[in-house]
Parts: C-alpha cells; structure tokens; sequence
C-alpha cells in the first residue's frame, strides 16, 4: 500500500505526480482519495485534468480561506487576476456568466479536512442534470446539481496529483 501514498510536504511548484495513462470519455464518475492536511489556508490542489484547449476540465482545489471546490470545464481568470496571498498563483473562482445560458461549473464541496488527521473523501458526478454528491468518512455531505450538466469529460488529457496543471 504505501507504493500508492503521495506525500507533499511543501506546497511548490514542482512536488506533484502525473498519470500516464489516459483517461476515456466519461459521463460520470466518483472520485475517491485518503487525505490528510493541516495546510492553512486551503491545502492546494489534490488534482487537476486539463484536455486541449482547457487547463481545468476536472478540478478539486481548496485555494485561501475557501471551502474546497470541484471545477468541471471552467474558465480561468486571467493568469495574475486575483492572486491568493502567499500563493503566487491565481485565485480560481466562478466565472461571470457569459451567456443566457450559462451553468455554475463549480461546486463548492463542504469537507473539514485540514485539522491534521486521515479523511476519506469521495465526489460523484453525472453529467445528466450535472447531479453531484460528496462524502467524508462515509457521511454525505453536500449535493447538487446543474454541475457541468450534459458535458462530458473529455478524454485524453493529463491528469495531475498535488497541484494544478504544469504550465
């Protein structure tokens, strides 16, 4: 088991792990992990997938005083926009909308997991109505929908652990 443990000691630039496989196509997906932080504030980025033509495809971030967030196909603020204090990187957030038809792509996801001990952690997601849940230690947490809702996850990409995309 501790051939599949990834520790982060620091939070830089260059601590993460990429995945050589890829992913395919999903219209669905549950997303589990151990983890453990006293990171304050927000413990960084646990992973990132980016596809061509977008950096953030597939989310989970936890940026400043923030709750931890899923990002599922969003749009970044411009790189220097909103910088989180000590970070050096950008704050990412909800975009404005930009059509009439615009749907949040990101959840705000409500885990305490940044007071020093091991939590389980586990997000579903269908693109069908963009229905998601979350858990920690096996209690439901949160839920919603409209997440992303009838956009599936492109395939292909590169998935990252411990920080966002490698730019």
């Amino acid at each position: 088991p501790d051939r599949f443990q990834l520790t982060f000691p620091l939070r830089t630039n260059y601590m993460y792990a990429k995945v050589k496989k890829s992913l395919p196509e999903m219209y669905a997906f549950s997303v589990c992990m151990w983890m453990k932080s006293n990171a304050s504030p927000g413990m960084g980025t646990p992973f990132s997938y980016a596809v061509p033509g977008q950096a953030n495809e597939l989310v989970l971030i936890e940026w400043g005083n923030n709750p931890m967030e899923i990002l599922i196909n969003d749009k970044v603020r411009p790189w220097g926009a909103g910088r989180v204090p000590g970070w050096g990187r950008p704050a990412w957030g909800t975009p404005a909308p930009t059509t009439l038809t615009h749907r949040p792509q990101v959840a705000k996801l409500p885990f305490v997991i940044n007071d020093g001990k091991w939590h389980h952690i586990c997000v579903t997601w269908t693109t069908r109505d963009g229905v998601w849940e979350a858990y920690q230690d096996g209690t439901q947490t949160g839920s919603g929908e409209n997440l992303a809702p009838y956009h599936p996850i492109k395939p292909q990409g590169v998935l990252v652990l411990g920080q966002e995309q490698v730019r």
